[in-house]
């Protein structure tokens, strides 16, 4: 039976979760909500303030923008003399993992609009151009270009009118470049679209957990393969005499210096490049300095030192540790116990 390339597994798997990052996950995707409410005034008191505003028989324009968060102009339309008796909320935002294409929006409401405030998500997350009004018919229409996946990036409408007419307020929204917008509950709790598509749908559930099954098993089987390879290819057989530990820091931070010396021995068609080296229950600091190549076929006698963090040795005492050596391609190799002497302190490395 010939023996299955792990490698090639892994590099085929890799492509297809790139292309599939590529075509569903780079994505933006621009979801909106809406909130329509009654305004709250008793009917004797709307009888006051339009008869007030009848006997003063001013009716002027109204748009407010806050663009960049700073007003720009504000003053009502009053329909005849008539108060506006509805309130229409909408929140536009981008829930995926690029900025948007050139967003498009149209709302238009059964009356003619009284009042209106639109904000925008910033010069840094998208800024609102193009936009007009039409305060009699009731629309309002503006576009914005790269609107940021940032959670704070919001845009915002508030259009308050009379409804003189049956029926719903309409809103179309879009991004140019993928379609659409989704009508949400709340941007609040929107998510990306793969996901609400992958948890609303069986078949989405099945593909969700076959991907990621699939992924994990071509996973682990490199890990587990490159690391039995590994530990055929490289064996360290290290010296007591020519191994010791020092205090010290890197950084300010405590630390570890070690000096090993070991004989390596490598097996395989490629040499083995040592890169880094660590104690068991430590993190390495730094590469190696210098190059610690051992080829094919081969056995060599090296000492060579690295400094470690945290400190697990105490001090003016000998530490019985192992030594795990890593290659140029991550594989790591793990020697037998080796007791490293105490030498003292030595210079704190910047």
């Amino acid at each position: 039976m010939r023996k299955i390339d792990w490698k090639l597994v892994v590099a085929i798997t890799a492509l297809v979760v790139a292309i599939f990052a590529g075509a569903f996950w780079r994505r933006a995707d621009v979801v909106f909500d809406q909130r329509a409410v009654e305004i709250p005034l008793s009917e004797p008191l709307r009888r006051n303030i339009e008869n007030a505003l009848a006997s003063g028989l001013k009716v002027s324009d109204s748009v407010t923008v806050l663009k960049n968060g700073v007003p720009v102009g504000s003053s009502p339309n009053l329909p005849s003399t008539k108060l506006p008796d509805k309130l229409l909320y909408v929140n536009i935002r981008n829930v995926g993992h690029v900025p948007s294409g050139r967003i498009k929006a149209r709302i238009t409401v059964p009356g003619e609009i009284a009042d209106m405030q639109l904000t925008d998500a910033g010069s840094a997350f998208g800024s609102i151009d193009q936009r007009t009004a039409s305060a009699p018919q009731g629309e309002l229409s503006f576009e914005c270009s790269n609107l940021a996946n940032h959670p704070q990036a919001r845009i915002k409408v508030a259009l308050w009118y009379q409804q003189t007419k049956p029926g719903s307020p309409l809103i179309e929204i879009q991004d140019t470049a993928l379609g659409p917008a989704r009508d949400v509950g709340s941007v609040d709790t929107a998510s990306f679209y793969w996901w609400d598509w992958s948890s609303e749908t069986a078949k989405g559930v099945s593909f969700s957990i076959g991907a990621l099954g699939v992924l994990v098993s071509s996973i682990l089987s490199y890990l587990f393969s490159e690391r039995k390879a590994g530990q055929s290819r490289l064996s360290a057989v290290y010296d007591p005499q020519g191994c010791g530990w020092a205090e010290s820091a890197v950084e300010g931070v405590p630390s570890m210096q070690i000096s090993a010396t070991a004989t390596l021995a490598a097996t395989g068609d490629t040499p083995v490049e040592v890169v880094q080296a660590y104690l068991k229950g430590t993190k390495p600091t730094a590469n190696l300095n210098g190059h610690l190549v051992v080829s094919k076929n081969s056995a060599v006698t090296e000492t060579f030192h690295f400094f470690v963090q945290p400190m697990i040795g105490k001090p003016g005492e000998a530490l019985l540790t192992r030594v795990v050596l890593v290659d140029q391609l991550g594989n790591r190799y793990e020697g037998e116990e080796v007791q490293f002497r105490y030498s003292g302190t030595r210079t704190a490395r910047s």
